[in-house]
């Protein structure tokens, strides 16, 4: 699979924002205080938030009272947002088989095979389109 460790990183820092600024802990969270409470390198944690920021999910302020606040509310982010932001269109599967083996027998099975996980990464993409931060929230207080 190709999908990049990142991109679970990625809904926990969407969380844990949305979760402190909910609560009217801070209005803009710190990178350093991200990166100490979810174990996040802050190489790593800068990375993530570069890709957020482009997606337009947070937005980052300079300065003494700067740091990272989200720009939408969390009933507006899916998780296939997130997604969108740190993949940019990358597949999930690789799907170039590079077999010596011609013919129709071999079309037919990379075809195949193409076919069912082109589906199969749809699917995941329904599913991940209909969770919401705001959803995880709710359930996180479950």
């Amino acid at each position: 699979m190709s999908y990049s460790l990142s991109f679970t990183k990625s809904i926990l820092v969407v969380i844990f924002i949305s979760d402190k600024i909910r609560q009217k802990q801070f209005e803009f969270l710190s990178t350093a205080d991200i990166s100490k409470y979810l174990s996040i390198p802050k190489p790593t944690l800068v990375k993530i938030l570069q890709s957020l920021n482009s997606a337009n999910i947070i937005e980052t302020k300079e300065g003494k009272n700067g740091g990272i606040r989200l720009m939408k509310k969390p009933s507006e982010i899916t998780v296939l947002g997130i997604l969108e932001a740190m993949e940019k269109g990358k597949p999930l599967f690789h799907t170039s088989f590079n077999i010596l083996a011609e013919g129709k027998r071999p079309d037919n099975a990379q075809q195949s095979i193409k076919n069912v996980l082109s589906n199969a990464e749809n699917q995941l993409k329904n599913e991940l389109s209909k969770k919401t931060i705001a959803d995880i929230l709710i359930e996180m207080n479950q």
